[in-house]
């Protein structure tokens, strides 16, 4: 298989975002940010999203900007941490794509989420007086998702930036190869 694209996936706060651009830039490619894209298509932040139409309504949305992102080519995608949950989502990844899942410990996520400054309101999901039960909850659900999609997983909780991008790029060369395909 030739693979066009990589996407990222895995738990909010385990380094999508941040290893997207070395990554895109290493191959030549273009990085993109799901959820940037998600609010570039409804005018709003997600937190509005969210408020105004709960998280179906953000699942809806979000089912339909990474099915018009899957048909570009040359992509590195970061996508958000719930991006698995729907089939959809996850047979448009898989049709070109190669899966990476970044994972971390939960008090991996939520000291990176803190040190980030982002405030939990700007997390709808992790509302609540417990951050870290509500992390430890939702990635439990969702692990063995990221587990069957990925084509390759990479914990990242006492990796730097540049480690992680390393290690995904040698994998995705790597299974290229194999394939057939040129990275």
């Amino acid at each position: 298989m030739n693979y066009e694209q990589i996407w990222l996936v895995g738990f909010m706060g385990t380094g999508k975002s941040r290893i997207s651009r070395p990554l895109a830039a290493a191959l030549d490619w273009l990085a993109v940010d799901l959820d940037a894209l998600i609010e570039q298509a409804a005018g709003e932040g997600i937190p509005t999203i969210f408020r105004a139409g709960g998280e179906a309504a953000f699942r809806l949305l979000e089912t339909n900007v990474l099915d018009e992102t899957a048909k570009k080519s040359n992509i590195v995608v970061a996508t958000g941490g719930g991006s698995i949950l729907a089939e959809a989502n996850r047979e448009a990844m898989k049709r070109r794509g190669f899966v990476v899942c970044l994972d971390a410990r939960p008090e991996t996520i939520a000291s990176r989420l803190l040190a980030s400054g982002a405030h939990v309101s700007e997390r709808p999901l992790l509302q609540g007086d417990d951050p870290l039960s509500k992390i430890i909850e939702m990635k439990t659900e969702r692990q063995l998702i990221y587990a069957q999609i990925a084509d390759f997983i990479i914990q990242t909780d006492d990796l730097t930036p540049d480690q992680v991008t390393h290690q995904v790029l040698l994998a995705f060369r790597e299974r290229s190869a194999v394939a057939g395909g040129t990275a």
